[in-house]
């Protein structure tokens, strides 16, 4: 019994409709949210590319070789605008070859590339249709970022076999114990 038509049950939010006798048998349908679980899927994907190329391209940034700071002698000697010119090409090279940051992408692209156990069987985001592109076949600052195959907003993988979707329909029990073993 409940004080309202709307109840949680392992999980489940149900809301009755319709009042049944005592005797009535009641069923109950469920359905795996496939498509909700692929969009879930994409975003941390996405949200995953979006880190590891910003961390790239501080990785990879033009050298600033010739660019000290300036003094203050030299700042009025320019305009303005060639002193942020300036100070934009020394400030945005800081992090060129950093070793620190270097060995952060290294990590997180180790641990996307992992495999989790899941009922007895190794899997990783490329059974999954998931992968990079190659190193050399990747632009610049975008040779660890992940494209799942299927996708049609990726206009590079939308032409492969949607694995991920397939997977979903088939086992989606695995694929989350496959996304939650190597995001963690």
């Amino acid at each position: 019994t409940s004080s309202t038509n709307t109840f949680n049950v392992n999980g489940l939010t149900i809301q009755a409709n319709a009042v049944t006798g005592a005797d009535e048998k009641l069923t109950i349908t469920t359905d795996t949210d496939t498509q909700g679980m692929y969009d879930n899927i994409k975003e941390f994907i996405t949200s995953y590319n979006d880190l590891i190329n910003e961390l790239s391209s501080y990785y990879n940034a033009d050298s600033a070789k010739g660019y000290e700071p300036l003094t203050s002698e030299e700042k009025e000697a320019m305009s303005d605008s060639e002193v942020a010119e300036w100070e934009k090409k020394v400030k945005g090279a800081l992090l060129r070859r950093d070793n620190t940051l270097g060995c952060i992408i290294s990590a997180m692209s180790t641990a996307m590339s992992s495999t989790v156990s899941v009922n007895g069987k190794n899997f990783g985001l490329a059974n999954l249709g998931i992968k990079t592109f190659g190193y050399f076949t990747s632009s610049k600052n975008e040779k660890y970022a992940l494209h799942i195959d299927g996708d049609s907003d990726d206009s590079s993988s939308s032409e492969n076999a949607d694995k991920l979707m397939a997977m979903l329909n088939s086992d989606p029990e695995a694929v989350n114990e496959i996304i939650k073993g190597v995001a963690s």
